[in-house]
């Protein structure tokens, strides 16, 4: 990950204000989800997003295998809050 792309993610993120905003940034910038390879933070994320939403082994593996534009509007909001407002990579 490079600094720029870093700052490139979190400046986009910023003006993702509403619901709508942040599942378009979710649909259109699946990178800025994985800027750190090393990072289990998607798996972390999945996790909990399972445990919340009190879904099965069979439904997790389900959303796994999901195109990314096609995941559920919920998973995409959680996964913006979780891995860009709160997400390791993007803490200064």
């Amino acid at each position: 990950m490079t600094s720029g792309d870093f700052r490139f993610y979190k400046n986009l993120a910023e003006l993702a204000t509403s619901n709508k905003g942040k599942i378009n940034f979710f649909n259109q910038h699946q990178k800025a989800f994985f800027l750190k390879p090393e990072s289990d933070e998607w798996f972390d994320m999945m996790k909990e997003y399972a445990k919340r939403e009190n879904l099965s082994e069979e439904k997790v593996e389900e959303l796994e295998e999901t195109k990314w534009n096609q995941m559920p509007d919920s998973l995409k909001l959680f996964a913006f809050e979780y891995c860009i407002i709160n997400g390791e990579a993007y803490q200064e």
